[in-house]
């Protein structure tokens, strides 16, 4: 269940054995409205944070020194980014 909840509803995954490339793919839905994971990769701290409110889907993304991650927001093109701190915002309806 907490691997269902880390990868799916908070969207953090490996998208590499040993977490050296990170997936981040979050899928709100089910009436949540916000929703939060982290874990320790041998690279350090990995983190995905999203909140819907006032017509967004606002995530925020942290990537341990020495990976990348490659995220996945619903309406928008993929991105790539690397270590640090990393914030999107996109369009979000109910109906999304």
């Amino acid at each position: 269940m907490a691997d269902w909840l880390h990868r799916t509803v908070a969207g953090l995954a490996p998208a590499e054995p040993g977490y050296r490339r990170l997936l981040v793919r979050p899928r709100p839905g089910g009436g949540l409205r916000h929703a939060r994971a982290a874990l320790l990769t041998p690279y350090g701290p990995a983190a995905v944070g999203w909140r819907l409110a006032d017509g967004e889907l606002a995530v925020e993304v942290t990537v341990p020194p020495g990976a990348t991650a490659r995220v996945e927001l619903p309406g928008a093109a993929p991105t790539e980014v690397g270590s640090g701190a990393h914030r999107f915002t996109v369009p979000w309806s109910e109906a999304a």
